[in-house]
């Protein structure tokens, strides 16, 4: 009785090993959930502390083709001093998406972040962070808070931006 159970505790420990050293194999680096949630965390840590040079440089290389460094630290900085100081931050969701055949797009898997964000005004703003992964690592591709107007807007329809159009490359979501 003994040595089956011994087998058998065996033969599970064996199983149990094969499983995980085939769910690291399946795993790409860079595709966990936690992994990009992570990246985006730090990525808007840097801007919460004004870094926006830093984010930049750390952008996705065909986004800093796109827009310079200074127009990025430029309009971040605007839309950080429009928002004021946050409160809270958490994130929200997270949505992947395969990209090929777009023009000035490179083909890959696109990633975004969106956060729900409560400032000191007791004002609350989306944000969404758009990534790119490339060679396992995450390169960021967008930041976007949507500042909308308190209300609807005059004409009743949503605010610009507000259609939640991704992957967000440089200046601002898609209209």
């Amino acid at each position: 009785m003994k040595q089956k159970f011994a087998a058998w505790t065996m033969a599970c420990l064996l199983a149990t090993n094969a499983s995980v050293a085939l769910a690291q194999k399946v795993q790409q680096p860079g595709t966990s959930a936690e992994e990009l949630i992570s990246d985006a965390d730090t990525v808007i840590k840097e801007i919460d502390a004004g870094n926006y040079a830093e984010v930049w440089k750390g952008m996705a290389p065909f986004v800093r083709a796109q827009e310079t460094q200074s127009d990025f630290v430029s309009r971040v900085r605007q839309a950080r001093q429009t928002m004021g100081p946050v409160a809270q931050r958490g994130w929200t969701g997270v949505n992947r998406v395969v990209i090929r055949n777009t023009q000035g797009v490179p083909d890959g898997l696109y990633a975004n972040v969106d956060y729900v964000t409560s400032l000191a005004s007791g004002r609350v703003v989306p944000e969404h962070l758009s990534f790119h992964l490339e060679n396992g690592r995450w390169y960021l591709t967008g930041y976007v808070p949507q500042l909308a107007p308190r209300g609807p807007a005059a004409n009743g329809a949503p605010p610009a931006g507000a259609n939640g159009a991704y992957p967000s490359f440089g200046n601002t979501p898609a209209e």
